[in-house]
């Protein structure tokens, strides 16, 4: 199968792109709100990019369209209750908000995804996604793509350099889900559960010490105050999610909703070739900040990994779906080239 229905899991999962033509249908606007928690920064902010994108093309179709960034409609437990009551039609949302919807994705383990290739592939290649939308259709969502927000997740702290796991455990972590608490079990640290827009208070008064997140999220939020170093563990990819809700795209005219799927590919577009030129900036953009990027030897990362591979299985987890997702990784991985003798 090519990249296309893969990427877009409404084909897959919905059946919807057979012969319809990328064009709106005749009839009055439709209106498609779309809600944020990161700023309207298309520079720093992948996420943005990819939303914008959606929304040029939905214009260009004629559709009526909002967006609300920097949780202008709440957090990400409030915009996904609106997705589920039909306030919101498109949302960017973390992975925690889906991970008790879906087994696939919450036995997605740090340090498992290698590099945004292998996500990519991992997307394009698979039933990933598929699978992940049939288990989110009891709770009427859609998973569209995976944002991508820039370098892979590290670590962000406050007052000391952090390089290897011992260094981490007089700090104290900023943790928000089920996840980080098992994290929290197998580092053997202690966490606080801060809710994103608290953050920048929590560190400056000294509540919390540190964050995982990609770089270039302490540079947009304006934490280079409050942070000193990042250490570069390459946890895996750094994406928010992107989620409709299945009963309004199901409702929608078949030709939009052709123009709809057309859209998520342009911006699934967008958000990669943005990600490209981020990736280049990003180490310069911290430093001008104030904060020193600290490399990760190789024996260290590994020590990291083999530690948190320890972590034990939240209450959603299952054996099922990590055996699931591990065959589909492994099949995403690239194939080695043989070289003739």
């Amino acid at each position: 199968m090519g990249a296309v229905p893969r990427i877009l899991v409404l084909c897959a999962a919905l059946g919807a792109l057979a012969g319809a033509p990328a064009v709106a249908a005749p009839g009055p606007p439709i209106d498609v709100k779309i809600g944020m928690s990161t700023p309207a920064d298309p520079e720093r902010n992948g996420v943005y990019v990819w939303i914008r994108a959606l929304a040029q093309s939905l214009e260009q179709a004629g559709a009526r369209v909002r967006v609300y960034p920097s949780s202008g409609l709440g957090g990400d437990v409030e915009r996904m209750d609106q997705v589920e009551i039909g306030l919101l039609e498109v949302n960017e949302t973390g992975g925690d908000a889906l991970a008790r919807l879906s087994p696939l994705l919450d036995a997605m383990r740090p340090f498992e995804i290698e590099s945004y290739e292998h996500l990519d592939r991992l997307l394009e290649r698979t039933d990933f996604l598929a699978e992940v939308n049939a288990e989110l259709a009891d709770d009427d969502l859609v998973l569209l793509d995976f944002a991508y927000t820039g370098e892979m997740v590290g670590l962000l702290t406050r007052g000391k350099p952090v390089h290897r796991i011992g260094d981490l455990r007089s700090l104290r972590l900023r943790i928000i889900s089920a996840g980080d608490l098992s994290l929290l079990a197998a580092w053997k640290v202690r966490g606080v559960r801060v809710a994103w827009e608290e953050v920048a208070q929590a560190l400056q008064t000294g509540m919390v010490d540190a964050y995982l997140n990609p770089p270039i999220v302490a540079v947009m939020f304006g934490h280079g105050n409050v942070l000193d170093y990042f250490t570069d563990l390459r946890m895996g990819p750094s994406a928010r999610l992107i989620v409709t809700s299945r009963r309004w795209y199901e409702r929608l005219p078949p030709q939009f909703r052709a123009v709809f799927d057309a859209g998520v590919l342009e911006a699934r577009a967008a958000n990669r070739a943005w990600l490209a030129g981020a990736r280049r900036r990003e180490r310069a953009l911290l430093e001008k900040a104030g904060i020193k990027w600290i490399d990760m030897k190789p024996a260290e990362r590994a020590a990291w990994q083999a530690l948190t591979w320890t972590m034990p299985r939240t209450r959603w987890q299952t054996a099922e779906a990590e055996a699931r997702l591990k065959r589909m990784i492994a099949a995403s991985r690239p194939v080695a080239k043989v070289v003739p003798p």
